[in-house]
């Protein structure tokens, strides 16, 4: 059965394309996005289900099946626009990951331009980190591998 043909959780609802400030939140969680801690009122610490809505969606397949190459390009857009103004995490590696598989070669000059923006912030990111033994290392080094290499970016790529 096709991933499309699935139907979505009830909880799970996706932001209009042009949503840039929803789709943050979508991604990376309320929590990220408005760079809080999560203060859990009295009674909800022992909560066993996650609230995405307070952590964010992951990229789950049954998600970016359903988006459009128009939704990934936004998005994509959306999250380095965060990258180039905050901190690199796990939930936004996830995320670049993810649309970067749901990118369809051959690329438009947009998606070209995309992708290449973000290897260069993951480039900076990486380059501002005061050890090379921070988890996040190996994640953006992947991201920049797959611009570099499978989307041949060449000029990009580590030698």
């Amino acid at each position: 059965m096709h991933w499309k043909s699935q139907p979505l959780d009830g909880n799970v609802m996706m932001p209009q394309v042009e949503d840039e400030e929803g789709w943050k939140k979508f991604c990376l969680g309320e929590k990220l996005y408005l760079n809080s801690s999560l203060i859990l009122p009295d009674g909800e610490c022992e909560n066993p289900g996650v609230d995405y809505i307070k952590v964010g969606f992951p990229p789950l397949l049954s998600i970016v099946s359903r988006m459009s190459q128009a939704t990934v390009t936004s998005v994509l857009e959306y999250l380095i626009n965060w990258l180039g103004t905050k901190d690199f995490s796990p939930e936004l590696g996830r995320w670049f990951y993810a649309l970067l598989a749901c990118l369809e070669k051959p690329l438009l000059p947009e998606g070209h331009s995309l992708i290449r923006q973000l290897a260069r912030c993951c480039s900076e990111v990486r380059s501002r980190m005061e050890s090379k033994e921070e988890e996040k290392l190996s994640a953006l080094n992947l991201l920049i591998c797959l611009v570099g290499r499978y989307f041949d970016q060449r000029d990009l790529a580590d030698s």
